[in-house]
């Protein structure tokens, strides 16, 4: 695994370094957005780790950037913990959000849990229902013909809904598979990333939703 840190703190960035380095994990680090993009396209790399507070060019543009070029899973940092910057973050195509200070141990696992949701993507074959058909190696859904992008994140919230099309998928069942965590209360990043796929999807050809929210259970995808 070859990770991307973009932070201007130095010393963070030298002690997340020597972790993830001491559990066999190659990292480069970026002090400012520039530096990352840079980076970024000349050594591909297998997940970034993206502070929102840079100097030059801030987080959310350097994700903006990245996500025109590449789907690479992105865990946005920030000492920020305000729900705006953790929907913003999420909206521009962030698949995970960690709020400063952070444990080590946490941030692997949450590292951990997107590689291995790309990794079932690759393996897994299409999906179609009606209209909708999700390509979740290439996180694409295909609607009327029209060719959508999709966050790794939508694309595995997506697939499990698909899986069970008609019948709710709890929220706790979607947070252990999608997230690798327990959902927390306030905790509203779910929500964003169905609300992303609300808005890229569309409803369907007879005019209804999608996806629908069961009230005290999660969400159903409606065939």
């Amino acid at each position: 695994m070859k990770v991307l840190m973009v932070d201007d703190d130095r010393t963070l960035c030298d002690l997340v370094s020597a972790y993830l380095r001491n559990v066999g994990i190659d990292v480069a680090c970026a002090y400012d957005g520039p530096q990352a993009l840079r980076i970024q396209s000349e050594q591909p790399v297998d997940i970034v780790l993206l502070d929102v507070m840079l100097p030059r060019v801030d987080g959310f543009e350097v994700l903006a950037r990245v996500r025109r070029i590449s789907d690479v899973p992105v865990i946005m940092l920030s000492a920020k913990g305000e729900e705006t910057d953790r929907v913003r973050g999420l909206e521009s195509g962030a698949d995970d959000y960690l709020p400063k200070p952070f444990g080590s141990k946490e941030l692997l696992a949450r590292m951990r849990a997107l590689l291995r949701r790309a990794k079932i993507g690759v393996d897994c074959s299409s999906l179609e229902l009606g209209d909708l058909r999700l390509d979740v190696s290439r996180s694409e859904a295909t609607v009327a013909k029209e060719t959508i992008a999709l966050t790794s994140v939508e694309s595995a919230v997506l697939k499990l809904l698909c899986e069970r099309a008609g019948r709710p998928v709890t929220r706790v069942h979607l947070y252990r598979v999608v997230f690798n965590r327990d959902c927390l209360p306030f905790d509203r990043s779910l929500d964003t990333h169905v609300s992303n796929l609300r808005r890229k999807l569309g409803v369907k050809l007879d005019g209804g939703a999608r996806i629908q929210a069961v009230r005290g259970i999660g969400y159903q995808y409606i065939p």
